[in-house]
């Protein structure tokens, strides 16, 4: 079980995916920043009905930067897995960022740099290692950045936006993709942190529809994410 598993929490944690399509629309998305670094918010993660890990979001301020670090326990198959993610503050293009699992099979790392037209995607295991260089638009985000990316979008019914996103730090080759997400509405949603008024957000990728719920308030908590195989609940946010 270790290895579809292994491949769930890469996807747990990928939220974006390439559409249908294929086509890629690079554009500015960030509307508003909800957030007052720092921020840390703690999840369980839900396997159906069984809880399997627990997930922890953080933001922080350092040397200019705001640092997304997203840290993941599942402790039935006794890994871990810790991304770090540098970004600019206002616009949240990314700057750098490092990925660690670390398991029963040994550790997984991989690095990534960018510059204003490329990025640099440095992946290594015990026995393997590779570079992988690519052009990226003018308007770009890191993938691992998504979850925090659509907290800044405006709300509303009907909204539906594409954005170009690099797939970094993955279980597979880093790429260029493009999102399709769209608002659909207010819901009441039921987590071990309480129930809130919370906007559904939904993108759709071959033919496979993933979904995060968003606090109806200023500060725009992620209070669910469901991504077709794991889902997080929040349990506490400070």
């Amino acid at each position: 079980m270790r290895r579809p598993l292994l491949i769930l929490v890469s996807a747990a944690l990928m939220a974006a995916c390439s559409t249908d399509s294929g086509e890629l629309v690079a554009r500015d998305i960030v509307s508003e920043i909800p957030w007052k670094a720092p921020e840390s918010a703690q999840y369980r993660l839900l396997l159906g009905d069984d809880v399997k890990g627990s997930g922890k979001l953080r933001l922080f301020e350092s040397n200019g930067v705001l640092v997304i670090e997203q840290s993941f326990q599942f402790p039935d198959i006794d890994v871990t897995d810790i991304v770090i993610l540098e970004v600019d503050p206002q616009t949240l293009r990314p700057r750098a960022e490092e990925r660690v699992i670390d398991g029963p099979e040994g550790k997984r790392e991989c690095q990534a740099t960018y510059g204003a037209s490329s990025a640099t995607i440095e992946q290594k295991t015990q026995e393997d290692k590779r570079t992988d260089e690519l052009s990226v638009p003018p308007q770009h985000y890191d993938s691992w950045s998504d979850l925090f990316l659509w907290r800044t979008i405006e709300f509303f019914e009907g909204q539906e936006l594409k954005y170009v996103d690099v797939s970094s730090c993955s279980l597979a080759k880093p790429e260029l993709i493009s999102p399709v997400l769209k608002v659909k509405q207010v819901e009441d949603v039921t987590v071990p942190a309480g129930t809130f008024q919370a906007w559904r957000l939904e993108f759709r990728a071959k033919g496979r529809t993933q979904k995060a719920w968003y606090a109806d308030d200023e500060r725009r908590t992620l209070v669910r994410y469901d991504n077709g195989d794991l889902v997080f609940e929040l349990e506490s946010i400070e």
